[in-house]
C-alpha cells in the first residue's frame, strides 16, 4: 500500500513538474518551429539570460501596433526588427543613456554615403570626364554597405510589398522605421544578447580600427591589451552590471573605462560620451565642451609646443596658440545629403528634439564639463593605479593631441591658407 501511495507521489510530482515547461511552449508558438527551421537562434536563445528569466521570442517581437515594420505571420501580428524602442520596455535606463551618447548619431555620419549608395548622388551633374571632382561618386553601393554602413548603421525602409529594404543592418546609429536610431544588437548580438561578449574588446573593434579610428590597435598594443590577451580567458565577465569590478578582471577593457561602474567607482552607464575629455575622431581635436564643438571659442595650444612649430614651418610667433575650433555638425550632414531623413528623426516628439549643431546630439551626462567627465574616468583608472600615475599618463596624452593640433593647424597655415587666398582652392573637394 505504502508503494502504490509512493508511486502516486511520484507520478502526480512527474507531472507537475513538467507542466511549466508544458505552458511555456504553449505560451510560446515561436519555439517548436524555429527549433527546427532556425535551430542555432534557438541554441543561442537557451544559452542566454533571457532564456534564464523566461524572454522569450514573441515578448521582443511582437510588433507594436505603430510600427511599419510590423507584418502577419502565421496569425502573429510581428517584426523582425526590435529597435530600442522594443528594448526600453525592460531597460528603460540603458536606452536613455544610449540615445544621449554621440552612438545614436553616428548613422547621421554615414548619410553622406547613404545617399550615394540610394542613388541620390550619382547623377550626370557628379560624373565628369576625365578627373573626377565629387569623390562620393567613388563609393558603390556594395563597398558602402559592407563597409561604413556596416558599422555607422543605414536608413531601414519598409516597401510597398511590407518588406524591409537595406536589411539585414546592425550599424549602430541605423536609423528604424518606428522612428528610432540604433541597435542594441551592435554590441550584443542576438540572439544571446550577452553582457559578456559586450565587455570584450572585440565588441568594440568590430568597428573601432582602421586608420581614421584605430583604437582597437592602439589597445591591442598597450600593457592593458596585453595582459588581456595573455589572461583574458579566465577572468569573470558575466557579473551583473554594478558589481564588475577588480577583483573580476587584472586590465580594463574598453567597456570597463567607458561604461562600466568598476567596483561602485562610479555609475555605470550605456552613455559612451560620458566620460570624454576629447573629441578625438575628426580631424581637428578639441575637449567635449559646447563652446569648442559649436566653433565659438579659440582653443589655446602649449605655448612651448605652438611655439616650437611656429619655428618648424617658418610662421609668425603666435599664429599657433590660439585657434579656430568646431566640429563638422551631423544634423547638417543629414539636412543636405538625406533632408527627408532628418526631418523624420529630427524635431518635436522625434528621437532628437533639437537638430542645429553636433552638441544637439549629446545628452545627459555627455553635456558635463570635460573636466567632470575626466574626474569619473580618474576614479575608474584609480582602481588599480595611483593617482600621480594616472593624471602623468593623461597629461601626457594632452601633449599629444596639442602636438598633433599644432602640426595639422600649421600645415594648413602654411600650405592651404595660401591656396585659399589665391582662389586656387575651387578644384578642391
Amino acid at each position: 500500500m505504502c508503494k502504490k501511495i509512493l508511486l502516486v507521489v511520484l507520478i502526480a510530482g512527474l507531472i507537475f513538474v513538467s507542466l511549466p515547461s508544458l505552458s511555456a511552449a504553449q505560451a510560446d508558438p515561436c519555439l517548436s518551429c524555429h527549433d527546427t527551421v532556425t535551430p542555432g537562434i534557438i541554441k543561442q536563445w537557451k544559452d542566454s539570460k533571457h532564456s534564464k528569466v523566461g524572454v522569450k521570442c514573441y515578448v521582443c517581437h511582437k510588433a507594436k501596433e505603430d510600427d511599419p515594420a510590423g507584418f502577419d505571420h502565421n496569425g502573429y501580428r510581428i517584426t523582425a526588427l526590435v529597435t530600442p524602442k522594443y528594448c526600453q520596455s525592460c531597460h528603460p535606463k540603458e536606452v536613455k543613456e544610449f540615445r544621449e551618447s554621440l552612438h545614436a548619431a553616428a548613422g547621421l555620419f554615414s548619410l553622406s554615403s547613404y545617399a550615394v549608395v540610394e542613388g541620390h548622388k550619382v547623377t550626370k551633374e557628379n560624373i565628369t570626364l576625365g578627373k573626377n571632382k565629387n569623390y562620393k561618386t567613388n563609393f558603390s553601393r556594395e563597398s558602402a554597405e559592407a563597409g561604413c554602413l556596416h558599422c555607422h548603421g543605414t536608413v531601414i525602409k519598409v516597401g510597398k510589398d511590407g518588406k524591409l529594404i537595406n536589411w539585414p543592418n546592425n550599424g549602430m546609429g541605423r536609423f528604424n522605421p518606428d522612428g528610432s536610431t540604433g541597435t542594441c544588437t551592435a554590441c550584443h548580438t542576438r540572439h544571446a544578447f550577452s553582457v559578456a561578449e559586450a565587455r570584450k574588446p572585440e565588441a568594440c573593434g568590430q568597428c573601432h580600427l582602421g586608420p581614421d579610428h584605430p583604437q582597437i590597435e592602439i589597445y591591442e598594443e598597450s600593457k592593458h591589451g596585453a595582459i588581456y590577451a595573455a589572461k583574458g580567458e579566465h577572468w569573470n565577465w558575466d557579473v551583473p552590471p554594478g558589481q564588475w569590478g577588480p577583483e573580476d578582471i587584472e586590465a580594463p577593457t574598453c567597456a570597463t573605462c567607458h561604461m562600466s561602474g568598476f567596483g561602485g567607482a562610479v555609475e555605470s552607464t550605456h552613455n559612451v560620451s560620458a566620460r570624454l575629455y576629447w573629441e578625438l575622431e575628426p580631424a581637428a581635436s578639441w575637449p567635449t565642451a559646447e563652446k569648442y564643438l559649436k566653433g565659438e571659442a579659440k582653443y589655446s595650444i602649449d605655448p612651448e609646443i605652438a611655439r616650437r612649430y611656429e619655428r618648424m614651418y617658418n610662421l609668425p610667433e603666435g599664429s599657433l596658440r590660439k585657434v579656430k575650433t568646431g566640429l563638422p555638425n551631423p544634423f547638417a550632414i543629414a539636412k543636405k545629403a538625406a533632408p527627408e531623413v532628418y526631418r523624420a528623426y529630427v524635431g518635436p516628439g522625434k528621437w532628437w528634439e533639437k537638430g542645429e549643431t553636433r552638441w544637439d546630439a549629446l545628452g545627459g551626462d555627455a553635456r558635463r564639463s570635460p573636466e567632470a567627465k575626466r574626474a569619473d574616468m580618474v576614479k575608474v583608472c584609480t582602481q588599480c593605479h595611483s593617482t600621480s600615475w594616472v593624471k602623468g599618463e593623461l597629461a601626457k596624452a594632452d601633449k599629444v593631441v596639442d602636438v598633433y593640433n599644432a602640426v595639422a593647424f600649421a600645415i594648413k597655415k602654411k600650405y592651404y591658407d595660401p591656396i585659399k587666398k589665391e582662389g586656387l582652392d575651387k578644384d578642391i573637394k
